[in-house]
């Protein structure tokens, strides 16, 4: 299995950009609301909701709201995915603390989603990362459900497909296209190698300084490009 022990987000960036990616076609600008410590990865596994129709009976929602069950199975999760929710509405709560539970029991490493959440306090104490445009208390019972899974999504108006590769942070998500992962893991190595090696000369200074010499910034530029 691939290791990507030492990756960060500036890394995964940099990797796509050399590829000729632009950040509209990956970057995600939502950040972590409650139960993140440190940067996530993993397969992406999509859902999608709805706003329900003003009359729809209480069996059709059933029905429809049924459908979040029908995922809920430790197959589906085996590969320890990020689960991706686009939400097409900005009302309700789309998830919360049962559902985090639950997608953290079944081998969920995180949940990234252009609508709202609640319980973040419940959440925070399970150490299950959430990314989400904001939050609130407001049940989503006969408003809105989720309509789909494991199908193409956009969120934040970055196309996302089952099993692409995410990376979430602090400073956002990032969605690599699963067509491309092999390629951007030999680059993201190669760009690893060269940031630590620029970085190593960088403490360098500590050697210059007391020499009482100027460090050569544009000869690390010559060198290693900018960075």
């Amino acid at each position: 299995m691939y290791n990507y022990d030492g990756i960060y987000m500036g890394i995964v960036y940099d990797t796509l950009r050399s590829m000729g990616f632009y950040h509209e076609d990956f970057y995600i600008n939502i950040k972590p609301k409650c139960g993140y410590t440190n940067l996530i990865h993993g397969p992406v596994f999509t859902t999608v909701g709805e706003v329900v129709s003003d009359n729809i009976t209480e069996l059709e929602y059933e029905k429809l709201d049924n459908i979040r069950l029908d995922m809920y199975q430790r197959e589906l999760f085996k590969n320890n995915p990020i689960v991706f929710l686009e939400s097409n509405d900005d009302r309700v709560a789309h998830s919360g603390d049962l559902t985090s539970l639950i997608y953290k029991k079944l081998g969920s490493v995180g949940f990234v989603t252009d609508g709202n959440v609640r319980d973040i306090d419940i959440i925070d104490e399970m150490n299950f990362p959430v990314f989400c445009k904001d939050e609130n208390p407001i049940d989503a019972l006969m408003h809105w459900a989720i309509v789909g899974y494991q199908t193409d999504i956009e969120i934040d108006g970055v196309k996302v497909s089952p099993n692409d590769y995410a990376f979430a942070s602090r400073d956002g998500v990032i969605v690599v296209p699963n067509n491309v992962i092999d390629k951007f893991k030999s680059i993201s190595q190669e760009q690893l190698k060269r940031e630590s090696d620029i970085r190593k000369k960088i403490h360098d200074i500590d050697d210059a300084i007391a020499a009482m010499a100027d460090f050569d910034y544009k000869k690390l530029v010559s060198e290693y490009g900018r960075w």
